[in-house]
């Protein structure tokens, strides 16, 4: 069969020419080994038969979490629908199934967003126009980043208001609110436009940039009903993951009921891991790591913190799986 890609899904050199194929395997190698060195310090550190235990004790849970987690890419791929233009013929199945694939690819490889998107937009090409497609796909990404900071702001209150923190915390966390607000500043600037038209023409990816940048504010201008709920079907995603956080906890630490101040900072914490790692395949160590770091200053023991991350692992292992098999399954191969 043909082997189709696409062009933003090939990153390039500063010479314009596409990255060897090589390179990308070497680097993805490289990052997998390196998380699997942190993961494999930090389960020896955290105890090996403590962390065993932990996720022995959640046992047919894991059915529960799963679900949870199919049930947040449903809700995703609705809020991705509600961006698109109402005449679209794309369907929830389909939507679900290209988010889904694209994710799966986004966690295999080291290149994220550059990876999933172009595999959204291939797998969904006979049922919604490109220039729809990447539209709708820029719409719905610039929406999550928001709820991913309303979802920040509510976990940092929380911690701040029920956790005793040292003075070195309280620093770092006001530092990181105020890098998020800088990033919500520049990117609002960026929506508006930066070129100056007395320079002269656009480069090319710019004009390209520019006609994306006006896609999405027309569509949120003729449709702010649809974006408001957009965004409240992202918070709905972070609350299914916070439960999901809460039923874990509850199943590993039996013996103390844990709070919903723990499962939000937990939640949290797992946002951050996800923007900023997703470099790395799976995030796996890295979210082992900061979530066992985390643990005790919510009065959680460390084994438990590095099970939750490791029970998530299991989950986005499953339903990477799904994804990956669905693009498989298609008549034309996505790579």
């Amino acid at each position: 069969m043909p082997r189709v890609t696409t062009a933003a899904s090939r990153p390039s050199t500063r010479s314009g020419r596409p990255e060897p194929a090589g390179g990308r395997h070497l680097l993805t190698a490289a990052y997998t080994v390196g998380g699997a060195a942190l993961f494999a310090y930090v389960v020896r550190r955290a105890g090996v038969a403590e962390i065993v235990a932990g996720i022995q004790r959640v046992g047919w849970g894991l059915t529960v979490i799963l679900a949870l987690a199919g049930l947040r890419f449903l809700v995703r791929a609705a809020c991705w629908r509600l961006c698109m233009p109402p005449a679209a013929q794309l369907t929830y199945g389909r939507a679900f199934s290209a988010f889904l694939a694209g994710d799966a690819v986004g966690s295999v490889t080291p290149l994220g967003l550059l990876a999933s998107e172009p595999t959204k937009i291939f797998l969904t090409r006979h049922d919604l126009a490109t220039r729809d497609s990447v539209a709708s796909l820029a719409t719905e990404n610039l929406i999550y980043g928001a709820s991913i900071l309303a979802m920040l702001a509510v976990a940092v209150g929380v911690v701040l208001a029920t956790v005793p923190l040292a003075p070195a915390w309280r620093w770092g966390i006001a530092a990181s609110l105020l890098a998020a607000f800088v990033a919500a500043v520049v990117l609002l600037r960026l929506l508006r436009g930066t070129w100056d038209e007395r320079r002269g023409p656009r480069p090319r990816w710019r004009a390209r940039l520019a006609q994306l940048r006006v896609a999405v504010l027309g569509f949120s201008t003729v449709h702010r009903d649809r974006l408001w709920r957009a965004f409240a079907l992202e918070m709905v995603f972070h609350v299914l993951g916070t439960l999901e956080v809460f039923l874990t906890l509850q199943w590993l630490v039996p013996d103390r009921a844990p709070t919903l101040a723990q499962a939000v900072a937990f939640e949290g914490l797992n946002r951050v891991v996800t923007v900023a790692f997703k470099f790395v395949p799976f995030r796996i160590g890295v979210d082992e790591a900061l979530s066992g770091a985390v643990a005790p200053i919510l009065a959680v023991a460390p084994a438990a913190g590095v099970a939750l991350a490791v029970v998530r692992k299991v989950r986005n292992l499953f339903w990477s799986g799904v994804g990956l098999a669905i693009i498989a399954a298609h008549p034309a191969r996505c790579r």
